[in-house]
């Protein structure tokens, strides 16, 4: 099966890596590239958020005109912006809105992700108590109820159901999957920050799915001991903001803090093909040497620029001592924030998505459940032997994700 390759530290081209963009030019790229097209007014027309709506004004569009209005415009919403146009009028504007003319939204969060940047710690007193968020993560978590089959490299029907992907919308209307990431409770899910920052300027960011397994076929099923078993229909749920962790930083040769939490719209509905896996909360999991541990990374193989798998797939990778991923990676600056696996020839997570879980199994409650060790960072050309990749090390990442957990 062809090797895929994660992010190279520089991304999708276009990648504006938070930095707001002022109203003003948007407002005119926006009316130059109008002013060639032309539409009925009003029209029906799709939003970027697949709503129906109509072809309207600006004036007329009251979330249009609040997003115009902000003083900074984060690059996912210029992308909204841009994907919302669809045409002009008497050398008006014209975009697609879901609520035109006088009507309110109930909430701009359900139409459009809202890119949060807080600080490394959140002064608690604004928030829940540091307990109180962690209530919001599940009792059971890591289980997943396959009679697991060692061996091949295609997961089973319901293996690793906190496998997600994250959904974009391009500019032609297409949705696609970019990258992967891991569930965590029933509203969120992490990846890496360049998943969410360092993407295609024409992408709109618009769903995660959740249960999937076979991306080529609308009904999932497989043999299982002659038996034909399906899942359960797929979970897609709109994104309603995702928060960037505030040191992700990329240079020529090195990634940092690589790692975002998604929100989702509405809570996941749990199933045997639909779960979270563990957080390393307790102190024991948090200080764990990661030297020759054994992983698995699970995904589909799809990231930024390379072709995907039909199937889910996974593959063992052992973490490798920071000395040797230093030697690997001179210049990159590989710290205790960074884990490095693999590094046998052939197998590597470049058959997963960036942003996809790095997992172990360990104890909890005395039982074997999976943990969420890492999350598919960067790396070399893959599946060369010597040459591990690089993974986001996510316990010393749990205070972050923690305080930023809402009900």
């Amino acid at each position: 099966m062809t090797a895929v390759r994660r992010h190279r530290g520089g991304g999708g081209s276009g990648g504006t890596f938070g930095r707001g963009v002022a109203v003003v030019p948007i407002i005119t790229v926006i009316m130059c590239v109008l002013h060639s097209s032309a539409a009925q007014f009003p029209n029906p027309c799709r939003t970027p958020d697949l709503k129906n709506g109509l072809c309207v004004t600006v004036t007329q569009c009251p979330l249009i005109q609040r997003l115009l209005n902000q003083p900074l415009l984060t690059s996912n919403v210029v992308r909204f912006l841009e994907a919302s146009r669809c045409g002009a009028q008497d050398r008006k504007v014209l975009v697609c809105c879901a609520e035109p003319e006088n009507v309110q939204p109930a909430t701009t969060a359900a139409s459009l992700p809202v890119q949060t940047r807080p600080p490394a710690s959140t002064p608690l007193g604004n928030r829940l108590s540091y307990e109180s968020q962690l209530r919001l993560l599940p009792d059971e978590c890591g289980v997943q109820y396959t009679d697991r089959i060692i061996g091949g490299e295609r997961a089973q029907l319901d293996e690793y159901p906190w496998t997600a992907l994250i959904q974009h919308r391009r500019k032609n209307g297409e949705l696609k999957f970019h990258c992967g990431g891991a569930l965590i409770s029933d509203r969120y899910v992490l990846t890496a920050a360049h998943c969410i920052e360092n993407i295609q300027r024409s992408w709109t960011l618009t769903a995660v799915r959740l249960g999937e397994w076979d991306i080529d076929s609308d009904q999932d099923c497989a043999n299982s001991y002659g038996e034909r078993v399906c899942a359960d229909p797929v979970q897609d749920i709109a994104i309603e903001k995702y928060i960037v962790h505030p040191g992700y930083a990329v240079q020529k040769q090195s990634v940092k803090n690589d790692i975002a939490q998604v929100r989702l719209a509405r809570p996941a509905v749990f199933n045997d093909y639909v779960q979270p896996i563990c957080l390393p909360l307790e102190p024991a999991q948090r200080t764990i040497s990661y030297d020759g541990q054994r992983f698995v990374v699970a995904g589909w193989g799809q990231t930024e620029d390379a072709p995907r798998s039909r199937y889910k797939l996974y593959v063992g990778v052992s973490g490798v001592p920071e000395q040797t991923c230093q030697q690997q990676y001179p210049q990159a600056g590989i710290d205790r924030t960074q884990v490095c696996a693999g590094g046998t020839a052939k197998q590597d997570s470049c058959r997963g998505d960036s942003g996809g879980p790095l997992m172990y199994v360990g104890q909890r409650n005395s039982e074997g459940v999976m943990y969420l060790g890492g999350l598919v960072s960067y790396g070399r050309q893959c599946g060369l032997e010597g040459v591990p990749g690089v993974y986001t090390r996510v316990n010393q990442f749990v205070d972050w994700i923690v305080s930023n957990l809402e009900p």
